[in-house]
């Protein structure tokens, strides 16, 4: 590995910025205060929003895997009363919210300290431009400023020592046209496209009945949509899904296939597969219909008319440095995973839905280990260890 051109430490009271109040988000934030670190969290939306969305359907890991040492010993200090889960159950998107994540951010370490509502928008230094041909050392002796966007408060300034970008795989998903681009006309209209699928918790069952839906993408949200589409509504009279997909086959490797094998095998009525290279034009009539040309081909097109879009796609990471306008934010070549050329500037991934509810926990709690092990400068410390270890002694007594 390469050793880094400037010194990682920090001591405390350092103040780190933690952009995201998912699990990754909030399993740092513990992490930083078990180490004696300010800590100040800003959430786009609810603490673990993702995982409420996410509803009544099953992790795809077990407790173990998504759950750490610390996290248990921060709520049971908080609530004497708690009892741990057993290791190998399952926790569906509510219950690991309502049981962990949402306990964990409440308990008086982190509670006060958690600003939802408000995303950030950038991130500078106060001192130095990225432009400035300066050694990263002095780079990393300047403050960053933080740009929030409070949804009540308005914008406002936040100071930090260091700052960790934990908001998960983000993704903005790709134009409904050809090749993932933007279809004419889409970008007026993209706001009144469905998001959520049939299990989701802020899925409204009267935005598909009676109607003609299409379903646009091969992500496997694409695919949890028509399934679950099928599961509940696949009889439903006057409704309809359309669900257009590439015609090349490229779906494979995403397990879309076996969705569709699972369709056509039981030929419910109201679903239609149509294969095309994605929406040409997309307008929008007086009673609020869609209508749509697809390029079936290079050289033929076919219209249709639908009362609702729903736009997986999927997509593509979105960039730190475009949505946050620090031009060096790249990852540091042959440096760990979670530095970034900006020193002090850090970045921390679970997994994405795309890879499998809470796949990916597991590495970043162990990323999150060595994030702090770096910073705290002792290279050997974890503290998930050493409290797994007090949690055994207190529970293993001598006969």
């Amino acid at each position: 590995m390469k050793e880094l051109d400037w010194d990682p430490e920090v001591e405390g009271p350092a103040t780190i910025a933690i952009i995201g109040a998912g699990p990754v988000g909030i399993e740092a934030a513990i992490y930083a205060r078990f180490l004696g670190y300010f800590v100040s969290i800003f959430e786009q939306r609810r603490v673990a929003h993702r995982m409420l969305d996410w509803h009544n359907r099953l992790l795809d890991v077990t407790v173990e895997e998504c759950t750490t040492s610390m996290g248990h010993a921060a709520i049971a200090a908080q609530h004497p009363e708690y009892v741990r889960r057993n290791p190998k159950d399952v926790f569906t998107g509510k219950t690991f919210a309502e049981e962990y994540l949402l306990p964990l951010a409440k308990t008086d370490l982190l509670f006060d300290d958690i600003h939802f509502l408000n995303p950030v928008s950038d991130v500078s230094r106060y001192r130095t431009f990225v432009s400035d041909a300066i050694e990263r050392q002095e780079r990393c002796n300047d403050e960053f400023r933080i740009l929030v966007e409070g949804r009540h408060r308005g914008p406002w300034v936040s100071r930090a020592d260091v700052v960790i970008d934990c908001r998960g795989a983000a993704q903005k998903l790709s134009g409904i046209g050809p090749g993932g681009g933007l279809a004419i006309g889409e970008t007026p209209l993209r706001d009144s496209f469905l998001l959520h699928t049939p299990l989701d918790r802020k899925f409204e069952a009267k935005s598909v009945l009676g109607k003609h839906v299409c379903l646009v993408g091969q992500s496997v949200r694409a695919g949890q949509f028509a399934i679950e589409y099928w599961k509940q509504f696949g009889d439903a009279e006057n409704s309809r899904l359309t669900w257009v997909i590439r015609p090349d086959r490229r779906h494979d490797s995403l397990g879309i296939e076996n969705v569709l094998k699972s369709i056509r095998g039981r030929q419910p009525g109201n679903i239609v597969v149509l294969e095309s290279l994605g929406v040409e034009l997309i307008q929008r009539n007086d009673l609020g219909q869609y209508l749509l040309k697809f390029l079936r081909d290079d050289d033929s097109t076919v219209e249709m008319q639908c009362d609702a879009i729903v736009s997986l796609t999927g997509g593509r990471p979105s960039s730190l440095s475009s949505e946050l306008q620090i031009d060096p934010l790249m990852r540091f070549e042959d440096g760990p995973s979670f530095v970034a050329a900006e020193p002090g500037f850090y970045v921390l991934r679970g997994g994405d839905i795309e890879q499998g509810a809470g796949v990916g926990l597991s590495d970043a709690f162990r990323r999150i280990r060595e994030l702090f092990a770096m910073l705290a400068g002792r290279q050997e410390l974890d503290l998930y260890d050493i409290i797994a270890k007090q949690h055994h002694s207190k529970t293993t007594k001598p006969d």
